[in-house]
């Protein structure tokens, strides 16, 4: 993160918001399973996330924690802890205009705090810092079924740009038996 962490903290009511730190991991791992399985009730065709997978969560957020052109921003509640989490970083293609996009990879908010702006301020927090990197456009993907997040992306201005499709193997092969 290029920006230094206290120009990306800020408090809203009974939450401080700011940056991420290795001592959140078992929290942040606990908000990344619950939007786990929030997104695969959303949509009975997703790709179910393996056991192993989430076993290994550690590491993985670890590492994203200290990864260059990235930043994870959370909620804390004065009384529940971490309740809210936004993961965000740069993507650099110099094959297209704009060459720099931020990419929200994941965010959610506990339930139980939903409501009280708390997803939107860590989407303003991650906009800072996109913004502090010259990040002109900013993209993300949420499940087709997910009504909570289609509502409140939408209501930030995102809009679908592309659709990303999916078929089981055995379906494709007796739809196009089908057509023969």
């Amino acid at each position: 993160m290029t920006q230094s962490p206290g120009t990306l903290t800020e408090r809203h009511g009974q939450y401080s918001l700011r940056p991420a730190q290795e001592a959140d991991l078992d929290r942040l791992i606990e908000l990344l399973l619950a939007l786990q399985d929030w997104i695969e009730a959303s949509n009975p065709d997703l790709w179910r996330m393996k056991p192993e997978a989430r076993h290994n969560l550690k590491g993985q957020i670890g590492a994203r924690l200290k990864a260059a052109n990235s930043c994870a921003l959370v909620a804390e509640h004065d009384e529940d802890g971490v309740v809210g989490i936004v993961f965000g970083r740069i993507v650099v293609n110099n094959r297209y205009t704009p060459s720099r996009a931020g990419q929200i990879d994941q965010a959610f908010v506990r339930v139980d705090h939903r409501r009280a702006s708390v997803g939107s301020r860590l989407v303003a927090l991650l906009c800072r810092f996109f913004a502090s990197e010259g990040v002109e456009d900013i993209t993300l993907r949420y499940v087709v079924g997910n009504e909570e997040a289609d509502g409140f992306w939408s209501a930030l201005g995102f809009s679908p740009r592309i659709v990303t499709a999916g078929v089981r193997r055995d379906a494709l092969e007796h739809y196009l038996h089908e057509r023969e």
